[in-house]
């Protein structure tokens, strides 16, 4: 009789745990931001600050182009060049973002 019960309970959990996975894609894209942009580009500017400032307008500006209404997103920064002088930083930029289509 115990085993019969254990079953039950068992049965019930998963079936509770079933339609949390199943509602959870689901309610998670329920704002419209479904589809996902990137973009990657090259910025510069006369100082580290502007350097990645610069690179992260143009890669925030490129995702807004294909995708009207976007996340903030996430952005990653990679270095490509810095003159001898210190006085030209040049970076790569990736901006991925979640956007309404």
């Amino acid at each position: 009789m115990r085993t019969v019960i254990w079953l039950r309970r068992f049965g019930l959990v998963s079936a509770v745990v079933a339609v949390g996975l199943a509602t959870t894609s689901v309610a998670a894209h329920a704002d419209g931001y479904d589809t996902p942009r990137s973009a990657t580009v090259v910025g510069a500017g006369n100082t580290y600050a502007e350097g990645v400032a610069a690179a992260e307008r143009r890669a925030r500006q490129a995702v807004l182009a294909v995708g009207h209404d976007c996340t903030p997103g996430t952005y990653s920064n990679f270095g490509i060049y810095t003159s001898p002088g210190g006085g030209t930083w040049v970076f790569q930029s990736t901006h991925e973002a979640m956007c309404v289509d």
